[in-house]
This record gives C-alpha cells, sequence and structure tokens, in this order.
C-alpha cells in the first residue's frame, strides 16, 4: 500500500489524535513556564504527559528516569514503564498534584453582566 492510503485510514479511524497531541503539549508548554521540571522529579503533574513521555522514551531515558525516582530498573522496558507510571500515580495521590482538567467559570445567571459574561467566555 501506498503512503497516501495509510493515511487516510489514519484520518478515518474515528480517534481524535490531534486534539490529544495539542493538549499535551499546551500542558507541556505550561509546565515549562512553571518550572514544573525542575522541581518534579517526574518533569510534570500530568498524567497525559507522563504517558506520553513513557511511550515515546528510550530504554535509557527509562532507566535513568528510574534511578531519578528511586524506582528500581527493570530487565525489560515494558516492566519498567508499567512500574514507573505505579511510581507517578503514587507520587501524585501523595502530593494531591494531579491535573483534573479545564475549569469553567461559575456565573450567576440572575447578575446584570451575565449576557456580557457568556458572551466573553464563548459557549459555557
Amino acid at each position: 500500500m501506498d503512503k497516501e492510503s495509510l493515511e487516510e485510514f489514519d484520518v478515518t479511524d474515528g480517534k481524535a489524535r490531534d486534539a490529544k497531541k495539542t493538549a499535551i503539549e499546551e500542558t507541556r508548554e505550561l509546565e515549562e513556564l512553571l518550572g514544573i521540571p525542575q522541581c518534579n522529579p517526574y518533569q510534570t503533574i500530568s498524567k497525559d504527559v507522563f504517558a506520553d513521555r513513557l511511550e515515546n522514551a528510550s530504554v535509557s531515558e527509562l532507566t535513568d528516569l528510574a534511578v531519578r525516582v528511586g524506582v528500581t530498573p527493570a530487565k525489560h522496558a515494558k516492566l519498567l514503564r508499567k512500574d514507573l507510571q505505579k511510581s507517578f500515580d503514587i507520587f501524585v495521590k501523595q502530593h494531591n498534584v494531579s491535573v483534573q482538567g479545564q475549569a469553567k467559570p461559575v456565573i450567576d445567571p440572575s447578575s446584570p453582566d451575565y449576557d456580557s459574561a457568556v458572551k466573553l467566555f464563548g459557549d459555557i
């Protein structure tokens, strides 16, 4: 099969990969601005960003991360990824630093500025 027909399959599978990748990139950019990578051993507080990082990391990068966060490096990359994900989940629970999602503003409908606020924030 040629490359164009394979790209069509990627578009027609019904999964919104671009939206998730965009959200991950925006989260990484925000964390970089806030200095999260310098103060957190996992270098992120987002589960999606960490999962993406684990998927794209080489075995040596996974081993370095495991040593830095105190996980015993495993011989198999799959087992190491699983151990790192479990360690990250424990870290998030202990430090209560998980990213829950988008915050939506709370607006009182009886407020005189309700209409202008709805226009400002868009569709709520």
